[in-house]
């Protein structure tokens, strides 16, 4: 590193972070299947080694959630979430090296979960041993949730616990890949199942039933007439995707269902019942050309967007401390993916998400993460970290 960055992460025991790093990448914890056991075993011999009290809680077998917790015991309580289950390396002939060997070179590793997410998991559990080794007293309660589940939405790992009140912050911070970038909002994620209904019949006689693919190729033609125009200043707008597509029976029967499922991302302001309303009012649309068009719509999953006040002492704290290690000032930016850090802000905790790595690598062949970075962010955390539980 430079000589400023260098000074400003001069507690940080880079060898000791990079080693646990690379043990993390390789044990596998491919989600799905979602066999976390190994790397959940690991992350909990990591914290009972730092002397912290530990806690695994399952919401299914080999699904392991691993709290562990330092400082008063009282309030606030900060949690720093992130996660130790990987999406699949996939074919391995689209790697240039075994995704699973934690090769470095050229100051960077490479390999499956290097950035999403155990380059943050790595660099959370550095910054508890820089606060522990510099005799840092905490006013409040540091809980650090290294979870299962995150790339399948979460809801055995961070979900579930939110859901039992295991995990009840105050303030959060979620590590994902951003680059050091401060995420101070995210988009909400809708899943919702759209149905047209027909009437069966016979392919050589089309006008003697009702074919519910065509009234679904009208609604879907529809669909991006009813998304608000409306944008967020750090989050863009809303978008729509029709992600999957299922009709009919046999090529010659008139098909007497489809359904497509919709992928709807939402900004702060926008609730669940408003989607709906607005996929109802495609389908209203679409009966211009079919007036005898009939239709459900089903809301499969919702997951809320949030934003954080640029001015809360969250913002400012981490802001600071990203700066002080970075030596420049830090960037804002918004969030348009799904993570973890949706399930305590529905709770009511200011959450924000910060880490190393490059959310354009993750689920890639080409996964990887600068050592710069990542020891730049355990010093970023051990900051932020101090500061808010100052």
């Amino acid at each position: 590193m430079s000589a400023p960055g260098e000074q400003s992460t001069a507690s940080v025991d880079r060898d000791r972070l990079v080693g646990r790093l690379a043990e993390l990448v390789r044990t596998r914890s491919e989600n799905p299947p979602g066999d976390e056991a190994a790397a959940g075993a690991l992350t909990e011999s990591y914290c009972r080694d730092l002397g912290l009290d530990v806690e695994v809680h399952e919401a299914e077998p080999g699904r392991p959630n691993v709290i562990a917790r330092t400082g008063t015991g009282n309030a606030p309580v900060l949690t720093y979430c992130s996660h130790i289950d990987v999406v699949p390396a996939g074919n391995p002939a689209l790697w240039e090296r075994d995704p699973y060997s934690a090769h470095v070179a050229d100051g960077v590793m490479h390999g499956r979960g290097t950035a999403d997410a155990k380059g943050p998991c790595a660099a959370a559990l550095e910054a508890v041993n820089v606060l522990l080794e510099t005799g840092t007293k905490l006013k409040g309660t540091l809980e650090l949730a290294f979870v299962s589940d995150e790339e399948a939405m979460g809801f055995k790992g961070a979900g579930w616990l939110v859901e039992r009140g295991i995990v009840r912050p105050d303030l959060a911070i979620v590590g994902e890949p951003t680059a050091l970038r401060l995420v101070r909002a995210q988009r909400g994620a809708n899943w919702i199942r759209l149905t047209t209904h027909g009437l069966a019949g016979h392919g050589s006689a089309p006008e003697r039933g009702r074919n519910a693919i065509n009234y679904m190729s009208e609604v879907v033609r529809r669909l991006e007439d009813t998304v608000p125009d409306i944008t967020h200043e750090v989050l863009g707008g809303p978008s729509l995707n029709v992600g999957t597509i299922s009709g009919g029976e046999k090529v010659n029967i008139i098909p007497a269902s489809c359904t497509v499922e919709i992928d709807r991302r939402s900004i702060p302001g926008e609730t669940p019942e408003d989607l709906i309303a607005q996929l109802e009012a495609a389908v209203e649309l679409a009966k211009d050309r079919y007036p005898e068009l009939s239709a459900t719509v089903e809301l499969m999953f919702a997951g809320m967007p949030f934003e954080v006040d640029p001015a809360s002492k969250l913002v400012a704290t981490v802001s600071d401390a990203i700066a002080e290690v970075t030596h420049k000032p830090a960037e804002l930016v918004g969030f348009r993916g799904a993570s973890d850090a949706r399930f305590m802000a529905e709770i009511g905790a200011q959450t924000i998400v910060l880490g190393p790595g490059d959310i354009a690598a993750a689920h890639t062949a080409t996964e990887h993460i600068s050592l710069d970075e990542l020891e730049a962010c355990a010093a970023i955390y051990a900051r932020s970290f101090a500061g808010l539980l100052s």
